[in-house]
């Protein structure tokens, strides 16, 4: 029988990669999107089998939608992989709540949510496995994405207390993926921070298959958030980065 996997934020360039590199391994896709048609037409492009993929085009911020899907899908899935993520409206979330809302939702709540549901549905012979993107704006806070770091910090909170909890069933693989050269990636980094979206799921899927627990997908940004975590908070609060 194929192999099954789930990618959720299949739309996004690092998931077609992935979905690249999976496909040639045989297996079956879930994909959950925001836009179908992107999905679709990437399996066009390459010629894939159209029947070795079930899409869901539903929008992350829709809780109940996201849910009742999941709650029909057959059990067995031999990995789960989150790519979906929002960075928001870091200028004008601290003074509008529904702003800040959403933007919790969508990075914290809602993934650990929907996550949940998706547990008992991954073999836990010690060789199914949950892979999510979360984001170094979690490992400190910082004045300029205050909803977005606390709501990436509380997703790899929860992801390590998955990886207690199903010891030994599933492996639980936090990503940290640092600056990646997207089609809404903007920020004016140098080049040595950024990294393709195909090199990054070869890493991701390298990861995987070695049962790793966490790995950055630059090493650089290790390195540059061993210090950033350890400068004293009074030091800190002062710095404007």
């Amino acid at each position: 029988m194929p192999k099954k996997i789930l990618i959720y934020g299949g739309s996004s360039l690092i998931s077609k990669e992935l979905i690249n590199i999976y496909y040639k391994e045989g297996y079956n896709f879930i994909i959950f999107c925001r836009k179908k048609e992107l999905v679709l037409s990437h399996l066009s492009e390459l010629h894939m089998d159209n029947n070795r993929f079930k899409i869901f085009d539903t929008d992350l911020i829709d809780l109940q939608k996201n849910l009742e899907i999941v709650s029909k899908l057959e059990d067995n899935f031999d990995g789960v992989i989150w790519v979906a993520g929002y960075t928001g409206d870091s200028e004008n979330e601290f003074n509008n709540i529904e702003l800040a809302s959403n933007n919790i939702k969508i990075n914290f709540l809602n993934p650990v949510l929907i996550i949940n549901q998706l547990l008992p549905k991954i073999i836990d012979n010690g060789e199914g496995f949950l892979a999510v993107v979360c984001s170094v704006a979690g490992l400190r806070g910082r004045a300029k994405n205050i909803f977005y770091g606390s709501s990436k910090s509380g997703l790899i909170t929860f992801l390590s207390g998955l990886r207690q909890k199903f010891h030994n069933k599933i492996s639980i693989l936090t990503i940290i993926p640092g600056y990646m050269s997207t089609n809404s990636f903007k920020k004016n980094a140098p080049n040595f921070l950024i990294t393709s979206p195909k090199k990054a799921a070869s890493i991701i899927v390298k990861s995987i298959n070695a049962k790793k627990e966490i790995v950055y997908i630059n090493s650089l940004w290790r390195i540059i958030m061993f210090f950033v975590k350890n400068i004293p908070e009074k030091i800190f609060k002062k710095l404007k980065f």
